[in-house]
């Protein structure tokens, strides 16, 4: 039968085996900057001549990837005969 001090010290063993480090335990994460800003996007779509035009002005580029791309593919999906316009400011 164990002692109670020999099971201390398998556990002791196995808890070194599986021991982490604290950089797997606690991260660094990295935080990208965050642009806040106002900005207008317009989107007209002319039915009859087949068009989409998209005007945005004043975007970040972070809202570019994350709200105009995000529209314009959804426009892309909806009507995929049309063709679209972009003009940034």
């Amino acid at each position: 039968m164990m002692s109670a001090r020999s099971r201390v010290s398998v556990i002791a063993r196995h808890l070194n085996t599986i021991a982490l480090t604290e950089n797997i335990l606690f991260p660094v994460l990295k935080v990208a900057p965050m642009e806040v800003s106002g900005y207008t996007i317009q989107v007209d779509v002319h039915h009859d001549d087949r068009i989409i035009d998209f005007f945005t002005e004043g975007m970040c580029h972070s809202a570019k990837i994350n709200v105009y791309l995000r529209q314009k593919r959804m426009m892309r999906e909806m009507y995929p005969e049309y063709i679209i316009t972009e003009k940034h400011n």
